[in-house]
């Protein structure tokens, strides 16, 4: 295995040099000492001080090349960087937290939003407490005349025609019940305007009462995200200088 580190030709020759920018320069710089990389390292051990040091050597260009690179991507973002920032800046103010969550900052529309929603729930609430009992009186009406029905049914003379017209009313009136209790409970409360109409949500949070509980069920509903996160917690301690970890193995490796 032998290993050279080429300096990076001259462009250009006899010719006039052909401008380039800071960015052609340093892709030239990287492609070469990729290729330089492919060229030597061919998958065959190391087997002398002198490869070693020549590796060493074509790392540490590389490295260098890949910080000038990045020192350029940093000097060519920044006055796009400041622009937007500037622009993120102004509409913020105005903007922030309508379409996305904005822990630092909480835009004038969406606190006007807040405040509209807060003042609307209340009446909304109400509104539909108040249709919640409208259904359930309905239903229990639709449910008594039905049964009254059901008995008429049961009961009547089939040669008795006054009976059989009291109970096919009876069966009329409790059908028209049932279709108005379904109604009622299918009513939705809801704000209405310009534009969308809107109304409450039901939402459902979780609040741990029994910490050994939930976690029997993260163990058994769970087990994967589990491993995964107490595989991180252990790879953090590792790393801070924890060399014993219940439960775990810690090996030791030499990397580069």
């Amino acid at each position: 295995m032998t290993i050279a580190v080429n300096e990076r030709a001259v462009i250009g020759g006899n010719n006039p040099p052909v401008p380039m920018t800071a960015f052609d320069a340093i892709k030239i710089d990287i492609d070469d000492l990729c290729e330089e990389a492919n060229v030597w390292l061919d998958g065959e051990q190391v087997t002398t001080q002198e490869q070693a040091d020549a590796i060493n050597t074509l790392i540490d260009r590389i490295m260098k090349a890949a910080n000038a690179a990045d020192e350029q991507r940093g000097i060519e973002k920044e006055p796009h960087d400041t622009a937007i920032d500037e622009i993120q800046g102004r509409y913020n103010k105005l903007i922030a937290g309508v379409f996305s969550k904005n822990k630092s900052v909480t835009g004038s529309a969406k606190l006007a939003i807040d405040a509209a929603k807060k003042a609307l729930a209340p009446y909304l609430l109400k509104q539909e407490q108040e249709q919640a009992e409208i259904a359930r009186l309905a239903r229990v009406e639709a449910d008594r005349l039905q049964e009254q029905a059901r008995e008429a049914m049961r009961q009547r003379d089939a040669a008795n025609l006054s009976q059989v017209a009291e109970a096919e009313s009876l069966v009329i009136q409790a059908k028209a019940a049932t279709k108005f209790a379904d109604k009622a409970e299918g009513t939705k409360i809801h704000a209405r305007g310009e534009g969308r109409a809107i109304g409450l949500r039901t939402v459902y949070r979780a609040v741990m009462d029994d910490k050994k509980l939930a976690a029997s069920w993260v163990w058994v509903d769970r087990q994967d995200e589990l491993i995964a996160f107490i595989q991180d917690l252990a790879d953090k301690a590792v790393r801070g200088g924890k060399h014993t970890i219940p439960g775990f193995s810690v090996i030791e490796e030499k990397v580069l």
